[in-house]
């Protein structure tokens, strides 16, 4: 009896020896053990978040920029409608054929053949304002079209009258009006005709200070600018008849006003708001600087020549405008994330999109976006908007929780072949997908 207790307490002691040698072994570095407990990877998913209903027929691209890992690609490679992503493309475009300092300019001229005509000759610039001192344009500092009458004032001598005023809109080429717009657009206000003589971006009302401000655009921004500036000539140009036509060959430069800088001030104007007759202005003026016609073609043509340029592949796009209106643009997912991977990492000089592109919960078109649970992305996603009827988007970049930097692109569209639609519901639908890229980062799992 007495055997067996010994040899039960030998047992004991035995156990607690082993014991505290395995705890040695295993905890001889726990500080190394931890290391290793931090850095080993947590897979995260967004599935949850890309079956969303409300998604309709969805597709994504993300891609891990200081890898170049694919994390996500539901669809990325086939073409969808583009909705305004599409005006990160246009910005490409200007920023790969406009000078830095390059301006649009309207002028007066004076003719000696025709001493009491002079002619109003647009340069592209749909800023130019019709507005007076206590009066505010949307467009920051634009220049006066009251600058320009009083110019000619000056020059011109004191008692001689102004009876006709030459409206010359040859800046541009080609049909107004794209074709591919339903016509509601302009009285909705969505964008105005692209002409070369514009003020206002043609709003009926654009004094945004007044409760009578319009988003509406009128049907002839040519002659309402023409008309305003008759007004502003005076009693002398009362009576001056408005005409269309081209500038005489001996006429001269007697006034003079240019846009703000188009590359710092109207790139972020149209990709922080959406300005859709910006985005068709701007890429416009891209064409002409690259040799092409400054019209819609020429403009379509512009696009995908830069995206060549900075190595994409837009063989396969179809694009129809500047500006995402069109239902007839076609882009991939995978196109627009690349392009933001470049623009993540400051190459071709792209890195200046991120200054003007909206912040989530911040700025722009994503000021009101990211509510409720996606609110923890805000701040640290910057992208692109998009809608038309049928198609939400979002392209951009996410600053991640974990310090990796994604570069993703979506979009939920309407399926009409299987009964799919989307609604507004999509764009909360995104944020919530685009928040889990935020959490996730680079141990995104698709």
């Amino acid at each position: 009896m007495r055997k067996n207790i010994w040899q039960t307490l030998l047992a004991g002691t035995l156990s607690l020896v082993l014991s505290a040698t395995v705890a040695q072994v295993s905890f001889a570095n726990p500080e190394e053990q931890s290391t290793e407990a931090a850095t080993a990877p947590v897979a995260c998913t967004a599935n949850k978040a890309m079956r969303q209903k409300t998604l309709g027929k969805f597709h994504a691209y993300v891609v891990n920029v200081d890898t170049g890992e694919v994390l996500i690609d539901v669809l990325g490679k086939e073409l969808t409608p583009s909705a305004s992503v599409i005006k990160t493309l246009t910005a490409v475009a200007a920023l790969q054929t406009l000078p830095a300092e390059y301006r649009a300019v309207t002028q007066v001229l004076a003719t000696p053949s025709e001493p009491s005509t002079l002619v109003f000759k647009g340069g592209g610039d749909f800023t130019l304002s019709r507005l007076v001192p206590g009066e505010s344009s949307v467009y920051s500092k634009p220049p006066r079209i009251r600058t320009l009458a009083r110019q000619a004032l000056e020059q011109l001598s004191p008692d001689l009258p102004i009876t006709k005023i030459i409206l010359d809109d040859s800046f541009f080429t080609g049909e107004k009006w794209n074709p591919d717009w339903p016509a509601k657009y302009r009285t909705l206000g969505y964008v105005s005709n692209i002409s070369s003589i514009q003020a206002d971006g043609d709003r009926v009302q654009p004094n945004r200070l007044v409760s009578g401000y319009s988003f509406r655009r009128g049907p002839d921004p040519v002659m309402t600018a023409g008309k305003a500036f008759r007004t502003f000539l005076g009693d002398r140009a009362v009576d001056a008849e408005l005409v269309l036509g081209d500038t005489p060959t001996d006429a001269y430069v007697i006034g003079e006003v240019q846009s703000q800088e188009m590359r710092e001030s109207w790139l972020g104007h149209m990709l922080t708001h959406s300005d859709n007759t910006g985005a068709e202005f701007i890429a416009r003026h891209a064409a002409k600087a690259a040799g092409f016609e400054g019209s819609i073609d020429g403009a379509n043509k512009v696009i995908k020549q830069s995206l060549r340029q900075i190595g994409l592949k837009p063989k396969a796009l179809v694009i129809r405008d500047a500006s995402g209106l069109s239902d007839g643009n076609r882009v991939h997912a995978k196109l627009l994330a690349n392009l933001m991977v470049k623009v993540a990492k400051a190459q071709n000089g792209l890195d200046v999109l991120k200054q003007w592109m909206p912040i989530a919960g911040q700025t722009g078109t994503l000021r009101y976006r990211f509510q409720g649970a996606s609110a923890i992305a805000r701040g640290n996603v910057i992208a692109k908007t998009g809608y038309i009827p049928g198609l939400y988007g979002l392209n951009g970049i996410v600053n991640a929780a974990d310090g990796s930097r994604l570069a993703f692109a979506i979009f939920a569209g309407a399926d009409k072949e299987n009964g799919v639609s989307v609604t507004y519901t999509a764009q909360g639908a995104i944020d919530r997908v685009v928040a889990r890229l935020y959490t996730c980062g680079a141990s995104l799992t698709s």
